[in-house]
């Protein structure tokens, strides 16, 4: 009796959890509804970097879009891969973004990471951010012709600051394939700190963007010797390309939006055309050009082949500097 009572109670408690779960829902279903709360954006790096003030941005632009809120939450360490980590593992609904740049790819080909860029969904591709090589003003080269002089005399001698496994360690060993000569890289988490290490002269060369280097310039505190883009910047016209220089090397931070692998595909698509809604108002290239980067949109198949091209291509190079990890 006692037995039977008891099975009783179980099939009844069965019963009602039945009743009481919610109905399952179709991938189509969680899109139509998306989203329906808060978004978290990851951003891999410390506050105050260009990678944070970008995305802050698109963060910004993006609520407006989604009609939600979207969330920053700075993760940094093991320049990016800490933060990248833990979008990796994150739900798949779309609730989790990662901001990217090439360092993904990049961490994963020196070493530093066992994930890249296709252990994600790629969804959209934002901006490009070319770069200025920049020196202490009390240092004695004017220029980047000057550095790689002194770089042949004194082999491994000047120091060059750089996140390793980061874009900013792509910047000087190109220049050091291109030109036949050695750095002593310094490995600092995150551009805050780098920049930082520059203008105290810690570090005597490092890569800082358009916007913080015309601030650095104007205050005395860094000297800029080279830009990376194909053309000087129209904000500084004064300082010559690389390629004019005899250094045969154009190199951009590209950075886009990822999310969980297997995230839904209406999801991807979802988030996709809300990026590219922000890509395209005025507000979003007004406010990114003020920063000194460029709206560089592409949309999710067309940022795949972009990202396979952009691998293939970094791992060359990284091939002829002796970083790629074989």
């Amino acid at each position: 009796m006692k037995r039977r009572l008891c099975s009783v109670l179980v099939l009844f408690c069965l019963f009602l959890l039945a009743a009481c779960s919610p109905p399952s829902t179709s991938s189509g279903e969680q899109a139509e509804n998306y989203p329906s709360k808060d978004i978290q954006l990851i951003v891999p790096w410390d506050a105050g970097g260009d990678t944070d003030a970008i995305n802050r941005i698109v963060a910004e632009e993006l609520e407006k879009e989604l009609n939600t809120t979207v969330v920053v939450k700075n993760i940094a360490g093991g320049s990016g891969v800490v933060g990248a980590q833990q979008a990796l593992q994150a739900n798949n609904d779309g609730y989790t973004l990662l901001a990217v740049h090439d360092s993904v790819a990049m961490s994963q080909l020196t070493g530093q990471a066992d994930f890249g860029y296709f252990d994600f969904e790629p969804v959209s591709l934002m901006t490009s951010t070319y770069q200025l090589v920049a020196t202490n003003p009390s240092n004695p080269w004017d220029s980047m012709e000057e550095v790689v002089a002194d770089a042949k005399e004194n082999p491994g001698q000047i120091t060059y600051g750089a996140s390793i496994g980061s874009t900013s360690q792509l910047e000087p060993a190109l220049i050091q394939t291109a030109s036949d000569i050695e750095f002593n890289i310094v490995g600092y988490d995150g551009t805050a700190n780098r920049m930082k290490a520059v203008v105290a002269n810690d570090v005597q060369l490092g890569s800082v963007s358009i916007a913080a280097g015309k601030d650095y310039m104007k205050d005395d505190r860094m000297k800029l010797l080279g830009y990376t883009g194909e053309e000087r910047h129209p904000d500084l016209p004064d300082v010559p390309t690389l390629q004019e220089q005899g250094i045969d090397v154009v190199n951009a931070a590209n950075r886009g939006i990822f999310v969980p692998k297997d995230t839904p595909e209406e999801i991807v698509s979802k988030l996709n055309e809300a990026l590219e809604n922000v890509a395209n108002s005025d507000s979003f290239k007004e406010r990114i050009d003020a920063i000194g980067t460029d709206v560089n949109f592409k949309g999710t198949e067309e940022y795949v082949d972009f990202l396979q091209n952009n691998e293939k291509d970094m791992e060359e190079s990284l091939e002829k500097s002796g970083l790629l990890d074989k």
